[in-house]
């Protein structure tokens, strides 16, 4: 059944709503059956919904979380209580999925050829949903895929959403200003439903004020400060990220006593997010895929290891800000060494420099403090070859 999902991927990204939709009423609307809180954000979307995964499954409720992009398989984007969908349930749910796109329909005035056909992130979206109904789960955690306004997962009434923070990512996508890509991932916001943000920046915060009025929405602004809130994730931004999780349980009215609180945030596991696979030499796995998410790393390797500099391995997707990722570690670095991951839209040179086999750049610094970072495809290459339980 993989290769109908690697079949779908010539259609790539096709924000909107009407194939989840059809795909979701042909299964008799799985989403309408259970609970859900819903994350979006630049960066630390998944980060926040495993924090709360992780809150409710210690409260004693069985929880579905959905996220994405995957590391190694596809069936780690869907679980229920930290165990990913068996391969016999996920099969099935394709072949449900794969039914129901290829029925006959007319088409619609203004598609393109094959448009109709639903995207890889559709499908797996609709298999999620299917599978949390089937399994009577409690609660689901789902992150945004893409924006937020027209994305898959926007099909959801949940009982909070989140919005972790805005930067510029995918301008070509969501709009190339912070207030443009605010009204994407704003359009999460829900009438009636409480919004919870750690974002900070007024030309970001006040689309959000504006789109949570015009909803009846109550907004909540978090931070770090004063919650005394620490997770088993490093660095100062999963603070943030914390309070954002316990504030979702709460306003969604989810029962969680303290002790549950705080097993859940420091069992909290997530994979590629400030993970250091080895002390001596010193290695660190990071998925900071954009100049926002370069930055906090660079903010937790100074509070983590101060004085200290690094051996970066960094290799970048195509369409990312790859010049301004480098400008920000380079107050850090001993010495950087582009790479590519092999993800087939991973960028073929950065700064002008032609990239080294990752196998190649990991044997050369052996024996040196390193970093590598720059997407998650790259991190998830680099964790194969690093760990062999990954």
């Amino acid at each position: 059944m993989y290769k109908y999902l690697n079949s779908l991927d010539k259609f790539g990204i096709n924000l909107g709503l009407e194939r989840i939709e059809r795909l979701l009423k042909e299964l008799g609307d799985p989403q309408l059956r259970f609970k859900s809180l819903h994350v979006a954000g630049t960066n630390g979307k998944g980060s926040t919904c495993a924090m709360i995964a992780s809150i409710l499954k210690e409260a004693g409720y069985k929880v579905g979380l959905y996220t994405s992009p995957h590391l190694f398989d596809f069936r780690e984007r869907i679980k229920i209580n930290g165990r990913d969908i068996s391969d016999k349930d996920f099969n099935q749910g394709l072949k449900l999925i794969q039914k129901i796109a290829r029925k006959p329909r007319r088409s619609v005035a203004g598609f393109q050829p094959g448009e109709e056909q639903p995207t890889v992130f559709e499908v797996l979206t609709a298999v999620a949903f299917w599978y949390f109904a089937e399994k009577k789960i409690d609660y689901a955690v789902v992150e945004v895929g893409l924006g937020g306004r027209l994305d898959a997962t926007n099909v959801l009434m949940p009982l909070v959403s989140v919005i972790t923070n805005i930067d510029l990512e995918h301008k070509a996508v969501l709009g190339n200003t912070l207030a443009k890509i605010a009204i994407e991932k704003g359009g999460i916001i829900k009438p009636r439903v409480p919004v919870i943000t750690g974002e900070q920046k007024p030309a970001a915060l006040k689309v959000l004020q504006y789109q949570a009025e015009k909803n009846g929405s109550v907004l909540i602004q978090v931070n770090s400060q004063g919650a005394g809130l620490s997770s088993g994730l490093i660095g100062e931004h999963q603070k943030i990220n914390a309070a954002c999780a316990l504030a979702a349980v709460r306003l969604a009215g989810i029962k969680a006593d303290k002790e549950a609180i705080l097993r859940g945030l420091a069992r909290t596991n997530w994979l590629a997010r400030f993970q250091v696979v080895a002390r001596r030499p010193l290695t660190i796995v990071d998925g900071a895929h954009n100049p926002a998410g370069m930055a906090t790393l660079v903010a937790t390797l100074k509070s983590e290891y101060p004085d200290n500099k690094f051996t970066f391995i960094i290799g970048a997707q195509g369409d990312k800000d790859a010049a301004e990722m480098l400008r920000l570690i380079a107050p850090l670095a001993k010495k950087i060494i582009i790479t590519r991951s092999s993800h087939r839209q991973a960028a073929t040179q950065l700064g002008g420099t032609e990239p080294l086999p990752l196998k190649t750049a990991l044997k050369q610094t052996a024996g040196e403090a390193r970093v590598i970072a720059g997407s998650l495809f790259l991190a998830a290459d680099a964790l194969k070859l690093l760990d062999p339980r990954a």
